[in-house]
């Protein structure tokens, strides 16, 4: 007399179960075949990559490949320039600490021979001509 009418999430749920269900035999039959010819699987995945490589360098290629873009040529002459000027200063301030170095040790003894003379006098003439070499490097405008 009294009948069951099923309600519509009884029914969704079902549904969604019937899928996976689905999906969990579909891939059951998948790992099986794999498991069973896994040579004609290896070939026909070998074969694939083989036709595809085939048709990337015969049929789908472009007749005309001058069209490529041609992109602008840079000036790399300020570019070298600035870079060497740049390795130049770098030396030249390392020789320049060198001197430094050199004249604090010779004006820190206690008494001058005259070869400390020359040398100090060596050193300064150098230190002077490094600095207006650096003056006159930063002076010139490069070409970028």
């Amino acid at each position: 007399m009294y009948k069951k009418t099923p309600s519509k999430n009884s029914f969704k749920e079902r549904n969604e179960v019937s899928v996976m269900q689905y999906f969990a035999q579909l891939s059951a039959i998948c790992q099986t075949l794999i498991r069973r010819y896994p040579l004609y699987f290896f070939i026909g995945m070998l074969s694939c990559i083989l036709t595809s490589a085939i048709l990337a360098f015969t049929v789908m290629r472009e007749e005309d490949s001058s069209n490529l873009p041609v992109f602008p040529v840079f000036a790399t002459e300020g570019i070298t320039k600035t870079t060497t000027a740049i390795i130049g200063s770098y030396s030249a301030m390392n020789e320049l600490e060198e001197l430094q170095r050199n004249i604090a040790v010779i004006i820190n003894k206690d008494s001058l021979s005259d070869r400390d003379s020359v040398q100090l006098t060596h050193a300064l003439k150098r230190y002077e001509q490094i600095q207006r070499s650096l003056i006159s490097t930063v002076d010139t405008p490069s070409i970028p």
